[in-house]
């Protein structure tokens, strides 16, 4: 199955059905993940902020995954960026499969803590995090993972991650 069947096949679920399938995929993805990075919502926030600002363009954490938006549209978008994934993907395509229909599901409601917390596990997959605060200011490194990464990837995930949070 190609990546524009499996995007296609997420983006035709019901929102309960991708919500299940969000919750799902995140958990898989901590499974791989020792120490989350960012452990609350603001942190979150700051961090994705973080990473998706250009000099140009600063973007501020209050600006992330905003209330006025729906969730479920940031629900739709992180599914799919992770189904477009190449190393994630096969998991989205895993989790879809053993999806339960709808009419059997229990979900606890989505929460944008639950979208963040995907989109921060996403990006620990692709490359080493820390956190630091020091005078009352938080600051965030990030390192590729792998020595093999080139730059228009790294540039691809910053792009896919500001296309999710930032409206």
């Amino acid at each position: 199955m190609s990546t524009d069947d499996l995007a296609g096949r997420v983006a035709s679920l019901t929102e309960r059905e991708q919500e299940q399938l969000l919750q799902a995929v995140t958990d898989r993805l901590l499974e791989g993940i020792d120490e989350m990075v960012a452990t609350d919502e603001d942190s979150a926030r700051e961090l994705l902020a973080d990473l998706v600002s250009e000099p140009e363009r600063p973007v501020n954490a209050e600006e992330v995954i905003r209330p006025s938006v729906e969730l479920e549209s940031y629900v739709a978008s992180t599914l799919a960026l992770l189904a477009s994934d190449p190393d994630v993907g096969p998991l989205v395509r895993l989790e879809l499969d053993r999806l339960q229909p709808e009419s059997q599901m229990f979900v606890d409601p989505i929460t944008a803590a639950v979208v963040l917390g995907a989109l921060v596990i996403f990006l620990q997959t692709k490359f080493d995090a820390k956190i630091s605060r020091k005078d009352g200011r938080t600051e965030f490194h990030l390192a590729v993972k792998r020595e093999a990464a080139s730059d228009e990837l790294v540039g691809k995930v910053i792009d896919a991650v500001r296309g999710v949070v930032v409206r």
